[in-house]
This record gives structure tokens, C-alpha cells and sequence, in this order.
């Protein structure tokens, strides 16, 4: 990944966790949706770079050199993409079950404790690292397909 999306996407994982755990935020409300959402996303990741694979912009990502990364090939780029954002994915996925879980058990608890809301900046923080990971994917891809920039 490149030096500015790594530093942005720890920004806003930092940040929105952060908000999250001040303001108290209740993530198992929206963590079946997150779920949902991240599962689409996971499978539009394999989907589109399964059909990468034996294309011809594959063939020429792989030949052509990144112009930020000095020694990494476009295709070489883009798996470091893929592969942070399938893990994020996992974890958000994992962090929204726990979520969820934690609920069913706090039920009676008026006053939830701080593991709780951790679990739930974790979460909230998580999702919105996927919806920008999604938004530079979809980025990255259009630019090598349509403009090849």
C-alpha cells in the first residue's frame, strides 16, 4: 500500500474508533448490517480479482512498474490492497460477531462496561476502514482499466 493511504486509513480507524468510544456508541445495532455489507464487499474482491487474473490487464499490470512504489509491480500494488483489505474485512466481520454476541448478553445490563464499547470502536473503526479500502480499490481499478494512469 502506499505511504499516504496507510497513514489515512490508520487515521480514520484511529478517529473513528476514538468518537466511537467517547460518544458511546452502540455498534451491535448496525454489526448484522456491517456483516452483510463486508460479506458483499469480500466476495466483489475475490470476484473481480479471480477475473483479473487471466486477463491481459493482468498481463500488463504485472510488466509495468509502479510509479510510487519503486520495484513493485502494478498487479504487486493491488494484491497489497487486496490482501489488507480481505483482512480488515475479516477482522470487522469477526469484531461484529463478538459485537453481537455481547449484546445478547448485556442485555439486562443498563450500564455497559468499557469492554463493550472497545468491542464497539473496534467495530465502528473497522467499517469505516472497509468503506475506504472499497473506495481506493474502486479507484485503483478504474484508473488502470480506463485511464491506465
Amino acid at each position: 500500500m502506499y505511504k499516504t493511504h496507510k497513514i489515512m486509513l490508520g487515521i480514520i480507524v484511529i478517529c473513528c474508533g476514538i468518537l466511537s468510544y467517547v460518544f458511546k456508541v452502540d455498534y451491535s445495532v448496525i454489526a448484522s448490517d456491517g456483516i452483510t455489507v463486508v460479506s458483499i464487499v469480500l466476495a466483489i474482491y475475490m470476484t473481480s480479482f479471480s477475473g483479473l487474473v487471466s486477463s491481459d490487464l493482468a498481463k500488463k499490470m504485472q510488466r509495468k512498474e509502479d510509479k510510487i512504489i519503486n520495484g513493485k509491480s502494478q498487479l504487486g500494488v493491488l494484491k497489497g490492497y487486496l490482501n489488507t483489505a480481505v483482512g480488515i474485512g475479516i477482522i470487522n466481520i469477526v469484531v461484529s460477531c463478538i459485537s453481537l454476541i455481547l449484546k445478547d448478553k448485556m442485555i439486562e445490563i443498563v450500564n455497559k462496561n468499557t469492554a463493550y464499547y472497545i468491542v464497539s470502536a473496534i467495530g465502528i473503526g473497522t467499517l469505516a476502514a472497509n468503506l475506504f479500502l472499497m473506495f481506493l480499490l474502486f479507484r485503483f481499478m478504474v484508473n488502470r482499466q480506463l485511464w491506465d494512469k
